[in-house]
């Protein structure tokens, strides 16, 4: 799966967890969901599994800190690393 492949997917996660009313694919890939209000820190932790469970991101062995995936970006950059 290539990197659009996976920010779509991501997209369409995030969005299933995205606070009522907001969506993922309405922001920059760069911006904090968290300061733009789209996720709370509940589906941060939501992120994490997902994140662990179908890319396979262990985000302690790849010395990732969650704070680091507050953004698609981070998400992606952190599934690239997993894939390395």
């Amino acid at each position: 799966m290539d990197r659009q492949q996976q920010r779509e997917n991501l997209i369409e996660f995030l969005n299933s967890v995205a606070r009522p009313g907001y969506r993922a694919d309405d922001i920059d890939d760069h911006s904090n969901l968290i300061d733009a209000g789209i996720i709370d820190s509940f589906a941060l932790i939501q992120i994490i599994f997902h994140l662990e469970q179908n890319y396979g991101c262990n985000l302690q062995a790849l010395g990732i800190d969650p704070a680091d995936l507050g953004s698609i970006n981070g998400m992606l950059t952190a599934i690239a690393r997993a894939n390395e």
